[in-house]
């Protein structure tokens, strides 16, 4: 079964679908005012879970796969269900790009695991999956929850797989690779691109650190001051947005951006 969720704003998409004859088990969930990538996640999953599925793979809309690989990770999810989650290297613009790694503040004691799967590893205390590509079986999902829906866009995955660490559960980071040429959807370094990626650092920050507010300031006041002297002159208003929203604690989609 595959399952796309539609944040519109328009029918476009699923009028594209329609016209290309996709397989008619295709599910298209709209979903036009836009909750946000995680609450998205959690429509597609919630759904598929209603159908019986046993295991979710979770994919951007600009990911690219090239070879066949759901097997694989459905398989590897039956034979270690200790595992929370699967994801994959990615690739960019010719060069591979591992799992997310995180300041010290972020890493929280970590058991000793059992060797991963042949063709795996898994990630260290400061680690996480991205989510353009990650995979979750349904006993895991029940165990861990649903996506972090209150960040609407950037550090979900960050946040979800810092969950997995406070269980102590093992991640895996697959050595087969997907194409994702991160920022295609929202540009690299737009407004709305760095507002949510200040103010949503900073409430990941404040989830797992939240006595350290001093430690939060002074990261707000080195993120404004890298944009002054990198001269990226229209990046400062989108930046202490995100500062002020974060310290007002202001979740979810804003409006302004």
């Amino acid at each position: 079964m595959a399952i796309v969720v539609d944040h519109g704003p328009g029918p476009d998409l699923a009028l594209a679908l329609a016209l290309e004859g996709v397989h008619p088990a295709l599910r298209i969930l709209s979903a036009h005012e836009n909750p946000g990538f995680g609450a998205g996640c959690n429509l597609g999953a919630e759904e598929a879970f209603r159908q019986g599925a046993e295991c979710v793979w979770f994919l951007n809309n600009d990911a690219v796969i090239e070879t066949p690989m759901l097997e694989e990770l459905a398989a590897l999810a039956r034979s270690h269900p200790e595992v929370a989650f699967w994801g994959h290297t990615q690739r960019e613009r010719g060069r591979s790009i591992g799992p997310d790694r995180h300041p010290a503040w972020y890493a929280l004691p970590q058991p000793v695991f059992p060797l991963p799967p042949p063709g795996c590893r898994y990630l260290t205390a400061r680690e996480s999956l991205s989510g353009a590509s990650l995979f979750v079986s349904r006993a895991q999902w029940e165990r861990i929850g649903p996506w972090p829906s209150d960040y609407f866009l950037y550090y979900e995955d960050a946040a979800y797989c810092h969950r997995a660490h406070c269980l102590g559960l093992p991640m895996a980071l697959l050595d087969r690779t997907i194409s994702h040429e991160r920022g295609t959807t929202t540009g690299r370094r737009s407004p709305l691109t760095v507002f949510y990626g200040v103010r949503n650092r900073l409430f990941l920050h404040r989830e797992i650190q939240p006595q350290k507010g001093l430690a939060r300031l002074l990261m707000g006041v080195d993120l404004l001051q890298k944009r002054f002297f990198q001269g990226r002159w229209r990046l400062l208003k989108p930046t202490f947005d995100g500062l002020l929203a974060a310290a007002r604690n202001r979740r979810g989609r804003d409006p302004r951006y």
